[in-house]
């Protein structure tokens, strides 16, 4: 089946401002990498954001960096699907483009949706608050197998 994550880090420092994020998906048979330039404070805000999440997933939680404008975009959005609590992570990404001008289809775009657990998320959290105090770390979150069910897996806790 292959594995399930997404993966955080930081691959350019321009601080005290700006960082440039390397995202990197892998669901089943897909991939997908792309970069976004967002604030280091990214890290820190939105672990501690998905951590109050974790604790009451009403809703859902959304974490963003970049702009959909050619210069590379991360959407992650948590949130559950049923009353039991089975948790989501819908991914989207857009890779910058290699003009100043871009045109729509010189950006390529990934959207997929892969199923996790609220304790693995909480553990994405804490990665990310971790890696606002070290650049050198990544942050990782851990999804169930691609076509997994609606349900949850102890054997991925």
């Amino acid at each position: 089946m292959g594995e399930t994550f997404l993966q955080l880090r930081v691959i350019y420092e321009d601080l005290p401002d700006l960082i440039e994020l390397g995202v990197r998906v892998i669901h089943g048979e897909w991939s997908a990498v792309a970069a976004a330039y967002t604030s280091p404070s990214l890290f820190i805000e939105n672990g501690e954001g998905l951590l109050r999440w974790v604790k009451a997933p009403n809703g859902s939680f959304r974490m963003e960096a970049g702009t959909d404008t050619g210069i590379g975009w991360m959407v992650l959005q948590f949130y559950t699907i049923n009353h039991a609590g089975h948790a989501r992570c819908a991914i989207t990404l857009a890779t910058r483009t290699r003009t100043n001008e871009p045109r729509p289809a010189e950006t390529s775009r990934f959207a997929i949706e892969f199923p996790t657990e609220l304790g693995l998320i909480e553990r994405f959290a804490r990665e990310c608050i971790a890696l606002n105090g070290n650049f050198k770390r990544d942050a990782r979150l851990i999804g169930l197998p691609a076509g997994f069910s609606a349900g949850s897996s102890s054997d991925y806790r």
